[in-house]
């Protein structure tokens, strides 16, 4: 049980259930060591927390920054983005916390309260993972937003008013880490200043229960995410088809809708196939980040998540290996690369950053004309 093991990065917490390959590996005892050194293996997995928490801290906190300062209040997207943020701002800043207090966690007291919960919540990264598993629930409830209002928009407007969206948002931050209390309620405990693991499941118990988190935390999610994003590029579709065919077809009296050249006749027309037009494009511009946020999700998360649950069913895992380094970097950049997505790709957000930096009232009206709406309070459906 050397404490090399003991402080290495264990991403999953499902980890915990192999009862022989892990009963080691899960035990943490500054009272028993003696030196204050930091491993090769702690200064990596330092470096890693240190490098992404605060790049997930900057780059939230501007894209929080920026999305309050739109004026598109009403938009139920943008407020999922905002609370995705949130999400990765805090859990960013767990993962700072907790990576610092690996350096001083000789010093830290593991007796009486404060040893409960540095065993039982700290040490288990309960926090870390719990923010995790908010902002991964959050994304599911954005793809089921996105799809209501894509493929049922009708029953948008029903669904998705603005006391609606708060509710779920409560929700997503209640239920998300509900699985992550199984292991400080169960799986560690303080004993003499030690935080110690308890075996507490026979190995098929702990296989259920991991497989069930895997399901719970990655599986649903991403099943739920592909069949909204497949259906919402579908209708997308057809929607695109649909409205390039009214602009250029004949009207009841045989006579075209359109000239020589293309152009509708007609100011009513115009403006109708304009306004069509621009609310496809800003539905489809929410829509494809939103899907590309999920596809971000899915590469930074399945190597984790898959390593883990072979290695929950039995299968060989070494936790000072670079493929255990790879996952853990790959995860943990999941809460720091969405601010990139948005930068790149959503045009309200684009808009908000020249606007906020700007400044002036000439800076927003140029940033309001380059987006496809002409403006940048967007609708209650974008």
């Amino acid at each position: 049980m050397a404490s090399t093991q003991v402080t290495t990065d264990i991403l999953s917490t499902e980890l915990m259930w192999t009862d022989s390959t892990t009963a080691g590996l899960n035990v943490t005892e500054p009272a028993e060591t003696g030196s204050n050194r930091l491993t090769g293996s702690d200064l990596v997995s330092v470096i890693i927390y240190w490098t992404t928490g605060c790049i997930g801290v900057l780059g939230n906190a501007l894209v929080m920054i920026v999305f309050r300062h739109l004026r598109s209040k009403r938009s139920q997207a943008n407020l999922f983005i905002l609370n995705q943020s949130l999400a990765d701002f805090v859990t960013s800043l767990f993962i700072i916390t907790f990576g610092t207090t690996r350096i001083v966690r000789h010093n830290l007291s593991h007796y009486g309260a404060s040893g409960f919960f540095l065993c039982r919540f700290w040490w288990s990264r309960f926090f870390v993972f719990s923010g995790f598993a908010v902002s991964t629930f959050n994304l599911t409830a954005m793809s089921i937003e996105r799809y209501i209002a894509v493929v049922h928009p009708l029953k948008y407007q029903v669904f998705f008013k603005r006391r609606n969206t708060t509710i779920i948002i409560l929700i997503v931050w209640i239920v998300g880490p509900i699985m992550q209390w199984v292991f400080p309620i169960w799986q560690h405990a303080s004993v003499d200043g030690s935080c110690i693991y308890q075996s507490s499941w026979s190995n098929v118990h702990g296989i259920v229960v991991g497989v069930v988190l895997f399901c719970w935390e990655y599986f649903f999610p991403c099943l739920i995410m592909s069949f909204a994003y497949v259906t919402i590029l579908r209708t997308l579709r057809i929607k695109e088809r649909i409205v390039h065919a009214q602009v250029g077809a004949p009207d009841q009296g045989g006579e075209p809708k359109t000239d020589a050249n293309g152009n509708a006749k007609g100011n009513t027309v115009n403006k109708n196939n304009a306004s069509s037009k621009q609310a496809q494009a800003r539905r489809k511009n929410v829509t494809v980040t939103l899907f590309i946020l999920f596809i971000v999700y899915f590469v930074c998360w399945s190597p984790n998540q898959f390593t883990f649950l072979q290695f929950n069913l039995g299968g060989p895992l070494n936790f000072d290996g670079i493929w255990y380094h790879f996952t853990v970097v790959a995860a943990f950049c999941n809460t720091c690369i969405n601010p990139f997505i948005y930068a790149l790709k959503h045009r309200q957000f684009q808009a908000g950053m020249k606007s906020l930096f700007c400044r002036g009232k000439s800076a927003q009206r140029n940033n309001g004309s380059e987006q496809p709406g002409g403006s940048l309070a967007g609708t209650v459906v974008d």
